[in-house]
């Protein structure tokens, strides 16, 4: 990576830490009284899962970030709208299923978040793939999410 590269992956890192910094104000433990009361399907894995994917994945979305806004194709500016666009989508997870303890929203959060993204590969994989395998992973857990959503929601209507 060349030097004059290094203040676009700054930037896009202190972009998505922002995003992840505003999330984890509502975090968990905010409205731990309230979260420990919902039904959580067998698949919910422990909070130290969380707490070690999340990390992982702000970082390839910084990567991915940065790379769409270093490329030069055709799709830059529309992958850039969804890039940032699923990461303010992402930030309002919490607010919205913690902080107004709404599984409802929280799920359709995710169902946002899942079809912004699915576009976002979509035109990634032509424009840069390197930022397309890097949103994979964040692509599964955003789906593996928006299905433990759905149970946490589906299940006071069952």
């Amino acid at each position: 990576m060349r030097t004059t590269k290094l203040p676009v992956y700054a930037f896009f890192f202190m972009l998505t830490a922002f995003a992840a910094f505003f999330g984890s104000i509502f975090g968990v433990d905010t409205n731990m009284n309230w979260y420990q009361t919902l039904y959580k399907p067998a698949i919910v894995p422990p909070p130290v899962v969380f707490a070690t994917v999340w990390p992982v994945l702000y970082v390839l979305i910084a990567l991915a970030g940065a790379r769409i806004y270093l490329s030069k194709g055709k799709n830059r500016n529309s992958a850039l709208n969804l890039w940032g666009g699923q990461l303010v989508v992402n930030a309002l997870f919490s607010p919205l299923f913690f902080g107004l303890k709404s599984p409802i929203l929280g799920f359709l959060d995710t169902l946002v978040l899942f079809v912004l993204l699915a576009l976002l590969l979509i035109k990634t994989f032509d424009l840069d793939r390197r930022s397309f395998y890097f949103l994979i992973p964040y692509f599964l857990w955003v789906g593996f999410a928006m299905t433990i959503a759905f149970l946490i929601m589906y299940y006071p209507f069952s």
